[in-house]
Order: C-alpha cells, then structure tokens, then sequence
C-alpha cells in the first residue's frame, strides 16, 4: 500500500509540475514540448487531424506516468547507488515503450480520422455529382 501511495502522490505532483511548466503555455507550433514533438516527428503525425492540446495533456500524462513508476520501482531498491544505476536503467526502456504504445495509438487514430474523412468527401463529391446530373437533366427537359 506505501509504494501505491508512492506511485500516486509522485504521479500527481509531476504532471501538475509539467502541466504548469508545459502543457499551460504550449500554442499549436509555437512552444512545443520535446516529447511532443519526438512523437509527431518519430510517427509523422499531423497534428492537424487531432485535438493538439488533447495530444500535450496525453504526453504529459505518460511522462508523468513514466517518472512515477520508475521513482516507484527504484524505491524499492536498497542503497543510493544502485538506486541511482537501476533508475538510468530503468528509465529508457519505460519511456521508449510507452511512447511507443502513444505513438502508434495516434498513428493509428490519424488513420481512422483520415478514412472517416475520405469517407466524408467521397459522399459529398457522390452527392454533388448526383445534383448535377439532376440539373442537367432538368434542363435538358425543360
């Protein structure tokens, strides 16, 4: 129950720390935070098919997941130094799977998005070929 408590309290406080520091001031294209923009770059993500502060406030939360879990687990590691070399260790592979996992979960609803809307556009260019046959065939009678 210590470590749960551990893991919460830590989770919190970091991402209200990024969330003053980052996520408050960040502006489409303007201040982008590091970790947002390792992402849109890594998955060539267009920023444009989502809600870009939804987006920060998610990688906000997954930093501030990550931290907590690694600070949670090198708790209960006896000694500072090995604390300290298992929280290096530790640390890359939690960040690099979890942004992963964020990564391909925005690629993959960029690509939901984009097949919804072309599936939106093809049924509006349908319809405008359908009025425009009616037109002409108004015309044609009248």
């Amino acid at each position: 129950m210590e470590y749960i408590s551990w893991f919460l309290f830590s989770f919190i406080l970091i991402y209200i720390i990024y969330y003053v520091f980052f996520i408050r001031k960040t502006k489409r294209g303007v201040k982008v935070p590091a970790e947002a923009q390792y992402l849109i770059t890594l998955y060539r993500l267009d920023v444009n098919l989502f809600s870009y502060r939804k987006f920060v406030r998610m990688v906000g939360v997954v930093t501030s997941f990550d931290i907590a879990l690694v600070s949670t687990i090198v708790a209960k590691v006896e000694g500072v130094v090995w604390q300290i070399l298992f929280g290096f260790v530790a640390v890359v592979p939690v960040i690099i799977l979890t942004f992963m996992l964020l990564g391909k979960y925005y690629k993959h609803k960029q690509t939901l998005d984009n097949s919804q809307e072309l599936e939106k556009e093809s049924k509006l260019e349908n319809k405008k070929k359908k009025k425009s046959r009616q037109q002409k065939g108004k015309k044609k009678n009248g």
